[in-house]
């Protein structure tokens, strides 16, 4: 792992950073194709930043930890504004915000017991982001349309049994330390 703070792929991390106020306030001017585009880019940014970590070995403990917490940042946001222009159920964004701030919470705890502070992603928790993202890009592209809703209970189902992994290897890793 590289000691190097600021390689390109935490750049790229970090536009995704700043492209989320952006996307936000778009969503809730009523824009149509702009929050589309800012949301496909930031999709696309979150596979290019992990891209380039592995192809330039820039691999480090800050793209690390600022990764998932844009990733956690962009999508709960945007359920979060979709849920109040009532595009998609408010419970929708309960369960996406509350898988991550469970795996935030449970991070910072393990982090301080064990001092150690390593995130490894999880296949589920991959799998979790990109249904979510996937289903983002289905609301955002056919506003209005009801067959974008279908993928909700499916990108649900996922983010609980992503949830439920994250717990489980929490759950380990605490009585390991115990």
């Amino acid at each position: 792992m590289s000691n190097a703070t600021l390689t390109w792929a935490n750049r790229i991390t970090i536009v995704r950073i700043l492209l989320t106020p952006l996307l936000v306030i778009l969503l809730l001017k009523g824009e149509r194709l702009w929050p589309l585009y800012i949301f496909a880019l930031a999709a696309v940014s979150d596979i290019l930043d992990g891209w380039v970590a592995r192809w330039r070995h820039e691999v480090s403990r800050l793209g690390s930890f600022l990764d998932p917490i844009a990733d956690k940042l962009l999508l709960s946001s945007t359920f979060l504004v979709l849920a109040h222009l009532g595009r998609t159920p408010m419970w929708v964004f309960v369960i996406v915000f509350s898988r991550d701030l469970l795996i935030l919470l449970g991070w910072n705890v393990i982090t301080i017991l064990s001092g150690k502070s390593q995130i490894h992603p999880r296949l589920l928790g991959k799998a979790s982001t990109f249904v979510q993202m996937s289903t983002v890009m289905a609301m955002l592209s056919f506003p209005g349309q009801t067959w974008p809703s279908l993928l909700v209970w499916p990108m649900v189902i996922v983010t609980l049994c992503s949830m439920a992994d994250y717990v489980w290897v929490g759950s380990k890793t605490l009585g390991d330390l115990a």
